[in-house]
């Protein structure tokens, strides 16, 4: 089975749907923000602060592609989908499923986040850049599910349904 690959905005639920998706299908699941973690040795927020963006979109798209590209589902951090090359790379190596979720309910699942660089960084507009993504999300997804109000366990029956 080709890899499942879950992309979306920050507080969609990637990590969380991503376990209970492996969970159900039986096979391993992955993090790529785990992934730049540990191959880094510093954390995503350490990244950031020390070597910039940049810096940690050339780690994330490094990890991306030495993912496995069969029996895996990977959850994605939400600025994947910010290079050509990374979204070239899932639309050729995975099942792609965008988890899409409205501005609302990032705003209530974030409230209390402070490990989210972008999301704490008071000088980015988190708005526009969710609205800036949104085509590109759609652009790779070749599943999308709307996840607002909805626990993770629906969610993942529906990307079951439409798989």
């Amino acid at each position: 089975m080709q890899s499942l690959y879950l992309i979306g905005f920050m507080g969609s639920g990637k990590t969380t749907v991503a376990v209970e998706l492996a969970e159900a299908l039986q096979i391993q699941v992955l993090d790529t923000d785990q992934l730049i973690e540990e191959e880094s040795g510093k954390t995503i927020p350490q990244i950031f602060s020390k070597e910039g963006e940049a810096s940690f979109r050339e780690l994330e798209m490094l990890v991306l592609k030495k993912t496995p590209v069969t029996d895996t589902v990977i959850a994605t951090g939400g600025g994947i989908i910010e290079r050509g090359e990374n979204r070239d790379w899932l639309k050729k190596n995975g099942l792609v499923i965008f988890l899409e979720t409205s501005w609302d309910e990032i705003q209530k699942r974030l409230i209390d986040d402070v490990a989210r660089p972008l999301w704490n960084n008071q000088s980015t507009d988190k708005k526009a850049l969710l609205d800036r993504r949104v085509s590109k999300y759609k652009e790779v997804s070749d599943i999308i599910v709307q996840t607002d109000g909805k626990n993770p366990t629906t969610i993942v029956k529906e990307i079951l349904s439409q798989m």
